[in-house]
């Protein structure tokens, strides 16, 4: 079993740091700073770049909180609807992938002129730089799992007895532990509980690693695409059951299955039609990534596109 680990706010003079928000900035300049290098390593235009990942985090940011709004507090929407545009209360991982293929959608048809969008004169293809983003963005979200497991905000159900992935959630029993290291406390108890936010950096972990290694390869463009969708959304499927039941106040379910659960099946779907364009265009030897090219990447050793 893991102990319940509560990392306290941290100050700096009257300023309170939060865990949560270091670790998701963190990792979000982490993730900004690898795939910057890898862009330079493969030859990519960076000013092409940094527009293509304005428009999917921005894009990303906004639905990913109105999307939570629509499907997990429908409820609350319709006793308060200016919460549709309240962005700071609530997010949902789901909401933010499918506002970033929005963002990214409408970056292939339109670019800025000077504040105002306008029709591009030719379409941009977006499977190049999506799946540069895609290779690093498991490093990135893994500080950001790390920071839900710090705040615990995505407890789950009750775990059976005995249960070594689960966490010891406290009760303020009087037979519960709370031994100190440092700034860090950790509580150790006898009621059991998924920490699903744990469970998520533990997957990403290894995602993350498994990417990284293959960095140094010349892999078809669209793989991590693919590798991604189809890997995220089997174990994101599984990690729902897991939720607080509906019944004992958890999120929203239709038919049986949370929101999350259906857009799996869209992800899932999706990788596998993915896994066949890829491998056509590998095989026609059309190199979609060469328009945004400014240099020419160093030689690599060769890698089937993995299905």
């Amino acid at each position: 079993m893991i102990p319940y680990i509560h990392i306290p706010d941290l100050h700096i003079g009257p300023l309170p740091l939060h865990p949560f928000g270091i670790l998701v900035a963190t990792g979000v300049l982490v993730g900004t700073s690898v795939t910057t290098r890898r862009a330079r390593a493969l030859g990519y235009d960076l000013v092409k770049l940094n527009s293509f990942v304005t428009w999917m985090l921005v894009t990303a940011f906004v639905l990913s909180h109105m999307l939570d709004q629509t499907f997990y507090h429908w409820d609350e929407l319709k006793k308060n609807p200016i919460s549709l545009i309240t962005l700071w209360t609530g997010l949902s991982s789901f909401g933010g992938f499918i506002g970033a293929f929005v963002g990214i959608a409408l970056w292939k048809y339109l670019e800025l002129d000077g504040n105002r969008p306008r029709r591009r004169a030719r379409p941009h293809p977006i499977l190049p730089f999506a799946d540069l983003v895609l290779s690093v963005f498991p490093v990135g979200w893994m500080f950001g799992r790390a920071g839900c497991s710090s705040v615990h905000d995505h407890l789950g159900a009750t775990a059976p007895p005995g249960t070594l992935i689960a966490v010891e959630a406290p009760t303020g029993a009087r037979d519960e532990v709370v031994t100190h290291v440092g700034f860090i406390d950790f509580t150790h108890g006898h009621h059991l509980r998924f920490d699903l936010g744990l469970l998520e950096l533990m997957f990403t972990i290894f995602l993350a690693a498994c990417f990284a290694l293959s960095w140094r390869k010349r892999v078809p463009v669209g793989t991590y695409v693919v590798v991604s969708s189809l890997a995220y959304a089997p174990v994101r499927f599984a990690m729902d059951f897991l939720r607080i039941p509906e019944s004992e106040g958890g999120d929203t379910r239709y038919l049986g299955l949370t929101p999350a659960q259906y857009g799996c099946f869209l992800l899932f779907a999706y990788g596998v039609a993915m896994t066949f364009y890829v491998r056509k265009l590998a095989a026609s030897g059309v190199d979609l990534a060469e328009p945004f090219r400014v240099t020419e990447p160093p030689p690599a050793a060769p890698s089937k596109v993995a299905a």
